[in-house]
């Protein structure tokens, strides 16, 4: 399945913020998917989420983060103080 880049916007801002309203808490891809499914009106996959996040990362400043479970589990996606303040300053 192929989004829009409408659908890549809206579905970034939206991990952005479920992650920022869950900080400092980290989550998976998956847990991720699960709760951003409310949040938009379209599909999209795990690897759309994982698309959105690697873009969040690379942002300057970086608005997400992610840690690698040290026992081999995945990795978990956090928001960044950066991404905190964006939301914040974007919602006031």
């Amino acid at each position: 399945m192929s989004l829009s880049n409408e659908q890549k916007q809206d579905l970034r801002h939206a991990i952005l913020e479920g992650l920022v309203n869950r900080h400092p808490a980290a989550l998976s891809p998956r847990q991720i998917q699960r709760a951003v499914k409310k949040e938009v009106d379209f599909l999209f996959e795990e690897s759309d989420v994982l698309a959105s996040l690697e873009l969040l990362k690379g942002m300057a400043p970086a608005l997400v983060n992610s840690t690698e479970d040290p026992l081999g589990g995945g990795h978990y996606w956090a928001a960044t103080s950066a991404g905190v303040l964006h939301v914040e300053r974007n919602h006031a």
